[in-house]
């Protein structure tokens, strides 16, 4: 997903299947067997990246995880890599603003576990003057 306030890269989301109990119903076989579609982003929040910040060049890629929810809504919002505090509230306030369709496993949704990978790089902008 492109990053609006970024020109140098776009989002990068990975997910997994939520972890769930490991009763002896619930072997890795019989959930290898099941087919887990993607979830597919609805509404995407582009964070915060203040020209202030851009010109002290405060530059990185933060690494959030997240849940993706069953009803689309992402929550347990937490930095995995940090490149300032600033940059990374702006990061998890925006993530989880965003709404998503929720992936789906065996005809149902499902919750997931999901990395953002969200860069913050100044734009070069050339000036026409």
């Amino acid at each position: 997903m492109p990053n609006l306030n970024s020109a140098g890269g776009s989002w990068v989301i990975r997910f997994a299947a939520l972890k769930q109990d490991s009763s002896p119903g619930n072997s890795s076989a019989s959930l290898a067997s099941s087919e887990l579609s993607s979830p597919v982003a609805k509404r995407k929040v582009d964070p915060a990246y203040p020209l202030e910040l851009m010109r002290q060049n405060v530059a990185g890629t933060v690494i959030l995880y997240g849940v993706i929810h069953s009803d689309g809504t992402v929550g347990n919002v937490r930095v995995l890599r940090s490149v300032d505090d600033r940059l990374d509230q702006f990061a998890s306030e925006a993530i989880a603003k965003c709404q998503f369709e929720p992936a789906m496993k065996n005809g149902s949704p499902v919750d997931v576990e999901a990395t953002f990978w969200i860069p913050f790089r100044p734009s070069r902008a050339k000036s026409d003057f």
